[in-house]
């Protein structure tokens, strides 16, 4: 114990002065003997004992009385305490406002709980401290407890993921190099499972990569707070069951004469809750297409409604739950009219690949041309100066060389290189079309100059096999069953149907990102509209940070709409199931964690590595209670209700 105000117990000496003051009140009165009294005296004897023991008590409630006042002006305190005096501390206060804290659980909005507690926090933070507030957006807020009450209180649910781990390591770095020698982290969260992984998302990425696209990495530990407390502070109550749409996409990913359908899937936890299915239902620019039931992780597929020829967005929804953010997902269509094919003069395709543009021109996917057909046609043999092109190598290697010089003349930098008789299976994650093919033989595609590979298509053997540049589109083999899989496979047709109507007219164009996450824009791209009203110019190829807001934004190439953004939320935001504390635990080994859903624990432990308590509070209290006992017993009114 030390105490604030030392000198104040030079008072002590007051402790003397009501033993002073019964000592020179102590007078022997004179005795006069009545007859008639002699028998009091042994009941006079036995009063005087009463009151003598009487005198003495209420000397000792007097002295007790001073000592506790002079000892409560000194200010005593004791340390390890959790009262509201603490030495300077640097606190990183963590509030999870992500999508999930617009949950309501319990009757009330989680992020309503968590801002509450963190204006308790900073209201028991003191001048000297050093305190950060760190929200979804990932930005470290320093100021006085009093601004970041204010900042805490506008805040509200955030599109953006926010990652307790990165957070938390955020949170650690500041503290130790605050310069503060006592620090502490109060994560105030909903705790979603989750949000403690340590991978990282893929800068944008193209639609057609599957349900299972765009998965992080698993949890790693994180040592950065070792040492320091790490208080983590949840809702009370158990978190809703919760189900949202966490992938939409176009299937195929360009739709041909107005028609298609799009893939979806359910998901949401904790786990174990609402098994049943929830209806989900698609529209397309505001007209209701198919409806299904679904369950948790079923891939189901919605048709859409007939649409004319171009860009085109949608939503896949399901109805209301306890968290509304989650419950429609954004999706992005490119709507074309059928290619038209022509075979270029004293090309040879090869029987396969013939029969298989004959049946999509008898289904109404492409048009069929002559060798002479306009620059809007897609050229099959040779590539082509104005428009697009799909080039294969040439049955006799012989040709090879004008190939490869027919290639140079129309700009396309990859050339045909050396044979290659291997059988290698295909890997084309953005071309589910060759899924399960394999390659017998093929030639090796070479980029002149070497150059990133970011156009390619599909790998064989790790290297390139399906490539494009621009507008023209290399087929490392010849579609013949001596060569790959391909022509007897069942997924020839819709891989030739793809390979004209999209990959050769580039007509894709659609990229997914979560609120925030970084994308890599095309080449081609000069603009990113954000409103009807608005083209910020951007830097062709640069990287940018997608827009907080879920949605779909045009992407231009000078005045023509060459791609589309959409940014739908993370979806893992839906999965509500709450991290264990052994889970946390062994995410930040080294730390001395502590979990909490009771407010009042939770404001037990801020500031306890660092906190002292003041004793002057409970000493006031026992000195009132001290003056009403002394007072009860100065008057006689203990002895009174005892006589009653």
């Amino acid at each position: 114990m030390f105490f604030l105000h030392p000198l104040a117990l030079l008072g002590l000496a007051a402790v003397l002065v009501p033993p002073l003051l019964h000592l020179f009140q102590r007078r022997r009165p004179p005795e006069v003997i009545f007859p008639a009294m002699r028998y009091l005296r042994q009941t006079e004897r036995e009063a005087q004992r009463t009151i003598r023991l009487r005198h003495l008590l209420l000397m000792l409630l007097r002295m007790l009385a001073v000592a506790l006042l002079v000892t409560a002006a000194a200010r005593p305190v004791i340390p390890g305490g959790a009262g509201v005096l603490h030495d300077p501390t640097a606190l990183a206060l963590v509030l999870d406002n992500s999508v999930s804290s617009g949950a309501i659980a319990g009757g009330r909005r989680v992020l309503d709980d968590l801002a509450a507690r963190a204006r308790e926090t900073l209201r028991a933070a003191q001048a000297g401290d050093a305190v950060w507030l760190i929200a979804a957006d990932g930005l470290a807020r320093r100021g006085t407890p009093a601004e970041l009450i204010e900042a805490s209180a506008a805040l509200r649910p955030d599109p953006r993921r926010l990652d307790l781990g990165a957070s938390v390591g955020a949170a650690a770095r500041l503290i130790a190099t605050s310069g503060y020698a006592r620090g502490e982290i109060h994560v105030l969260s909903d705790l979603q499972a989750t949000a403690l992984g340590g991978g990282a998302t893929p800068a944008g990425r193209a639609t057609g990569a599957g349900p299972g696209a765009g998965s992080r990495e698993p949890e790693r530990p994180d040592s950065a707070a070792a040492g320091l407390p790490v208080l983590f502070y949840h809702p009370a109550a158990d978190p809703p069951e919760n189900r949202g749409v966490i992938f939409a996409s176009p299937s195929p990913p360009v739709w041909l004469a107005g028609t298609g359908g799009v893939v979806a899937r359910v998901g949401g936890g904790p786990a174990g809750a609402g098994g049943g299915r929830v209806a989900v239902s698609l529209t397309l620019e505001g007209r209701a297409g198919a409806r299904a039931l679904a369950a948790a992780g079923e891939a189901i597929t919605l048709g859409a409604p007939s649409a004319t020829p171009g860009w085109r967005g949608g939503e896949v929804g399901l109805e209301a739950d306890e968290l509304r953010a989650d419950d429609g997902r954004p999706f992005a269509v490119r709507v074309v009219p059928p290619a038209t094919v022509a075979v270029a003069a004293g090309a040879d395709p090869g029987p396969f690949l013939a029969a298989a543009l004959t049946v999509l021109a008898e289904g109404g996917q492409v048009r069929r041309a002559g060798a002479g057909a306009g620059a809007d046609a897609v050229l099959i043999g040779t590539p082509s100066r104005t428009g697009a092109s799909v080039v294969l190598p040439p049955a006799d290697p012989v040709a090879l060389g004008a190939a490869n010089r027919a290639l140079a003349a129309a700009g396309v930098r990859w050339r045909f290189g050396a044979r290659v008789d291997r059988e290698d299976s295909i890997a084309a994650p953005d071309v589910p079309e060759l899924s399960g093919a394999r390659v017998l033989r093929r030639y090796r595609l070479t980029e002149t100059p070497a150059g990133a590979g970011r156009g390619v298509l599909a790998r064989a053997g790790g290297e390139p096999w399906l490539v494009r540049d621009g507008r023209v589109v290399l087929v490392a083999s010849r579609l013949v069953p001596e060569e790959t899989t391909l022509p007897v496979s069942g997924g020839f047709v819709p891989f030739v149907g793809a390979l004209v109507n999209r990959l050769a007219r580039g007509e894709a164009g659609v990229i997914e990102a979560a609120p925030g996450d970084p994308v890599a824009l095309p080449p081609d791209v000069t603009a990113l509209v954000l409103a009807a009203d608005s083209a910020p110019v951007v830097e062709s190829g640069s990287v940018i940070a997608a827009p907080a807001a879920p949605g779909l934004y045009r992407l231009l190439a000078g005045r023509d709409t060459v791609g589309m953004l959409v940014v739908a939320l993370d979806p893992r935001e839906s999965d509500l199931t709450r991290a264990s504390a052994s889970l946390l635990a062994t995410r930040f080994p080294g730390a001395r964690v502590s979990v909490t859903g009771d407010a009042r624990a939770y404001g037990a432990q801020r500031f306890r590595g660092a906190g002292r308590s003041e004793l002057t509070g409970g000493l006031l209290a026992l000195l009132l209670l001290v003056l009403l006992a002394e007072a009860g017993l100065a008057t006689g009114g203990f002895a009174r209700r005892a006589a009653a």
